[in-house]
């Protein structure tokens, strides 16, 4: 007859490893929790990464109503200096898909984005221009064209079946003046 009386060593083992997994777990869990919080905290918070605005309307057709975007969308605000008005829809850019953008070599543009209709990805190849039009949003980014060429705008953010074909152009003009 051979009876096991448990082992001191053993229950004490036990314990003390029970009592370390649940400190892991929490430490692990708050963790989580911490990482989640902040996640949370930067998506509402934006930063203005995505559209560089203060001003959001609740009608989507709202920025495209508005001065700047009515005419060629085209303004020149100084010697070398204008703003673009561009709105993305299913699937042109205007101005840039109908009417290239013509500009002269050194021309500082702010572009004034939006959008009248989903999400389109506003990028200009070979520069460093790339924002996100959104409905109802204008975003804005600013750019100095120092070399003559055509650079194409595309929309960098799937908008539907004719999503490849939403491409304009801008043409510099011009040899850069010393």
């Amino acid at each position: 007859m051979s009876t096991t009386l448990p082992d001191a060593f053993e229950d004490r083992f036990h314990h003390v490893a029970l009592r370390h997994e649940r400190i892991w777990i929490f430490i692990s869990l708050a963790l989580i929790a911490v990482l989640f919080i902040a996640a949370v905290w930067f998506v509402v918070h934006d930063y203005g990464l995505v559209a560089k605005t203060t001003q959001f309307y609740s009608n989507p057709n709202t920025p495209a109503e508005m001065a700047g975007f009515q005419g060629s969308g085209i303004k020149q605000t100084g010697p070398n200096s204008y703003e673009v008005y561009e709105i993305g829809r299913a699937w042109s850019w205007t101005p840039g898909t109908a009417t290239p953008i013509r500009l002269p070599v050194g021309a500082h543009v702010t572009f004034y984005v939006t959008s009248g209709d989903v999400l389109h990805g506003f990028e200009v190849q070979g520069t460093s221009i790339n924002l996100t039009a959104i409905p109802g949003v204008v975003g804005h980014v600013s750019y100095t064209f120092d070399k003559p060429g055509t650079y194409y705008i595309i929309c960098n953010e799937y908008c539907g079946a004719g999503h490849q074909a939403m491409i304009g152009r801008i043409i510099i003009t011009g040899a850069k003046q010393s």
